[in-house]
């Protein structure tokens, strides 16, 4: 699909000379002098790679059109991480590189949107945050500060997360999978 330069979204994957990239970031710039352009940050879709991008307002490029599927997390091989759709119960290899940092939050038999173009996979969309299973804590110092602070943890993926101090081993934790960050504790 051919759009202006000014629709150009946060979000969106955009097709430049056959290569995929994802818009991070925009901003619709207005000179006194000269013309109005769109300045945005893209990432390659494939070897993850930034660049920025400047589009004249009058410009038109190609929004690519993506196919998303729901697709089921199986298990991870030398090739990659292998998903299985949910309708046809086809399975697909999503290489190492393409999930990048994201692979330590995918879960066994969970669901995720792929996205697709020309039926290849580009990108899986990770929830917002996920739940782990606090496998180490370092025991409560009893009678320390009532202020809240936080220690190290470390969870079933073998990341470390900073935590409030009453998070012991066995509980469960949110966890933000874009910052990393703990936001609370689960009850199981």
């Amino acid at each position: 699909m051919i759009i202006n330069a000014t629709q150009i979204r946060e979000g969106m994957v955009l097709n430049l000379e056959n290569e995929l990239y994802r818009v991070t970031w925009t901003m619709h710039r207005t000179p006194g002098k000269g013309n109005a352009c769109m300045q945005t940050k893209l990432k390659h879709l494939i070897n993850g790679k930034n660049m920025e991008q400047r589009f004249m307002s009058d410009e038109r490029v190609e929004k690519a059109d993506l196919e998303t599927r729901d697709m089921q997390y199986m298990y991870e091989d030398p090739e990659g991480f292998v998903f299985m759709d949910n309708t046809d119960y086809e399975q697909i290899s999503l290489s190492k590189s393409l999930i990048g940092e994201g692979a330590k939050y995918l879960i066994e038999s969970t669901n995720y949107l792929v996205s697709l173009f020309n039926l290849e996979p580009v990108g899986i969309e990770l929830p917002a945050n996920v739940v782990l299973k606090v496998t180490y804590a370092p025991p409560e110092i009893r009678k320390a500060t009532a202020s809240s602070s936080l220690r190290p943890i470390t969870v079933e993926n073998g990341m470390t997360v900073l935590a409030p101090a009453f998070i012991k081993e066995g509980d469960n934790v949110r966890v933000n999978t874009e910052t990393g960050d703990y936001i609370e504790r689960v009850s199981s």
